[in-house]
């Protein structure tokens, strides 16, 4: 048996969002499920469509060269077209090939995906790694499709639904992701060039290698814009600290990485297990940088200083609005000023900061449009900042429930969120750039017909 992953390309055409940067990287879900496919050896390939900018056009070649009998798809919302176009060219091409689609888009609306496009013969739900396991050794076999656990399938002009898979409880049991499998080669993904302020030499580059690693799955709160607790569930689940100091010596002498990004949503959801992680990577002497993602809530003056101690050089905070109420009401659940203070807090301690938003909530108004552009006025973040506009995704309550949170159609009008985008954006490089040019910048009165 032979399978082909493949990740679209994330970008579905047309112009970028405003503030938006194409910036690939390592499809680490594909990563794992092919780690597990290698173990049972099954011949693997993991084909990066969005890092290699390879068209759908081109992928006849790349299907004539690997010759797949399986073909594995992932998709989010925003790259879901994509996906159902590459299955439209591969059922084509090679029609042959079982088609399997997977992610956090389809395992939502797989029934509606399965009804939709007859090119796909396969959805599977939720985590992966073992389904996909299961489902190649079905197919090679030739065997039922219902003894396979966590799939929706079509047989006989019907859709069916075999019972959910439970979810991995001992995450130390994966194999680390297949990164040696992936086409454009792991090396396309490491190198960052930065320009180098402490360097006095001629080169004044540094350059950076860095990989992500995924510690935890799961969220226990219970935002109604975000589909990670209903895909990962709200259990907790965790990596053993060994384990993942493990994988980053494994990436230092393979790769020679310096730097990881950490890309568990709550990274310091468990304060005492950063607290040991930090002591074990130091004890390794690791000498490497690294950053996370976390909520303003989840730290504390004592845990930032031990992850600066221990490398960590930049944060990525969800604020999401800098309004209470419409923090109350999507359920973020934590105090604006207290994050507005962490945030301050993590930049004194000279930790970089990056501060995301949503643009488009329910409550959201004018006035707490303006929050926003305050909130970054006073709280100087010199990483970056991503002003959003909303996307209502399957599996949250906001989707299920759209009806109740905008009874009357959007709260805001799309004119008034990207001219507050302009003005977060104006803030922000006021505030790094260094110069008084941009305060000089007015951002165009644009007007709602």
């Amino acid at each position: 048996m032979r399978v082909l992953l493949i990740n679209p390309s994330y970008w579905t055409g047309g112009k970028l969002p405003l503030g938006f940067v194409k910036v690939s990287s390592v499809p680490l879900g594909l990563g794992y499920i092919a780690a597990m496919l290698e173990s049972e050896a099954v011949k693997t390939k993991i084909l990066d469509m969005d890092m290699s900018d390879i068209k759908i056009e081109d992928l006849k070649e790349k299907l004539d060269k690997f010759r797949p009998d399986m073909v594995g798809i992932t998709s989010f919302t925003s790259n879901y077209s994509n996906a159902v176009k590459i299955a439209k060219a591969v059922k084509s091409h090679r029609p042959e090939a079982f088609i399997v689609l997977g992610g956090v888009h389809p395992t939502f609306v797989h029934t509606e995906v399965l009804k939709t496009v007859p090119e796909i013969d396969v959805v599977v739900r939720y985590e992966g790694e073992y389904t996909m396991r299961d489902l190649v050794d079905v197919v090679e076999k030739g065997g039922k499709l219902n003894k396979v656990k966590g799939i929706t399938y079509r047989e006989g002009g019907g859709v069916f639904s075999t019972p959910l898979r439970s979810k991995i409880k001992n995450l130390d049991e994966l194999p680390f992701p297949a990164h040696h499998l992936l086409e454009p080669s792991i090396e396309a993904y490491l190198d960052k060039t930065y320009p180098d302020k402490n360097d006095k030499t001629e080169n004044k580059k540094n350059i950076i290698r860095n990989i992500p690693i995924l510690t935890t799955r799961g969220c226990p709160f219970g935002c109604i814009f975000c589909s990670t607790a209903s895909l990962h569930g709200h259990q907790y689940r965790k990596r053993s600290n060994s384990n993942v100091v493990d994988e980053i010596e494994y990436m230092q002498d393979k790769y020679g990485i310096n730097n990881v990004s950490f890309v568990d949503d709550n990274f310091t959801m468990q304060k005492e297990r950063v607290f040991d992680l930090c002591q074990e990577m130091k004890e390794r002497d690791l000498s490497l940088k690294w950053g996370c993602s976390t909520r303003a809530d989840l730290l504390s003056e004592n845990l930032l200083k031990t992850m600066k101690d221990a490398g960590c050089d930049n944060i990525f905070f969800g604020i999401e609005s800098a309004s209470q109420e419409t923090l109350g009401i999507v359920r973020k659940e934590f105090k604006i000023d207290q994050a507005r203070e962490v945030v301050k807090l993590t930049e004194e301690i000279g930790i970089k900061t990056h501060c995301s938003f949503i643009l488009g909530l329910p409550g959201e108004s004018l006035e707490s449009l303006n929050q926003m552009v305050k909130f970054i006025e006073e709280v100087k973040p010199s990483g970056r900042i991503l002003p959003n506009t909303l996307d209502i995704l399957p599996g949250t309550k906001l989707y299920n429930h759209i009806e109740d949170y905008f009874p009357d159609g959007p709260d805001i009008h799309h004119a008034d969120i990207v001219k507050t985008q302009l003005e977060m954006f104006l803030k922000f490089y006021e505030i790094n750039a260094g110069i008084t040019e941009l305060t000089k910048i007015i951002p165009p009165d644009i007007q709602v017909c």
